[in-house]
């Protein structure tokens, strides 16, 4: 399984716009709406027809996807000397939050940032965002906690 599969196992993936367990206005693969402009063409179709086509949800997942990573990037600064296995455990992490609200895990991301996996899975698990989606929380947890899928 790659990380795009894995996000999207996690997500599901509608063409036609729904409310996220959050409130936001959402679309393809976890595509806030909200708190993030569609790309022009896909706004455009979206706007005539009322869905988008598999081609721009994967699209989309693209962008989304390449941002998490970057985002990886700025909260782990070793992210791309580690396991592939926590890589797309941290990704989907980032990607189901986002940037603002995954940097307030400072003490798990201190735990990541010094190999302490075991403590960064605790902290992890110690949250609101574990409480409120506690199946992906718990397979992610797992996988940074144990480095398996």
């Amino acid at each position: 399984m790659d990380v795009y599969e894995f996000i999207e196992k996690h997500e599901g993936r509608r063409a036609r716009p729904y409310l996220c367990p959050a409130g936001a206005n959402t679309i393809g693969v976890g595509w806030n709406m909200d708190a993030n402009e569609l790309p022009q063409d896909i706004s455009h179709f979206l706007a005539q027809n009322g869905y988008v086509t598999d081609e721009m949800i994967d699209r989309m997942l693209e962008i989304s996807v390449r941002q998490a990573v970057a985002d990886c990037r700025v909260l782990f600064p070793n992210f791309d000397g580690i396991d592939d296995a926590r890589r797309m455990a941290l990704t989907d992490f980032v990607f189901q939050l986002g940037f603002r609200r995954a940097r307030q895990f400072r003490k798990a991301i201190a735990a990541i940032n010094t190999g302490r996996w075991e403590d960064a899975a605790k902290e992890m698990r110690d949250s609101a965002w574990f409480t409120q989606t506690p199946r992906r929380a718990q397979e992610v947890t797992d996988i940074i906690e144990t480095g398996e899928l």
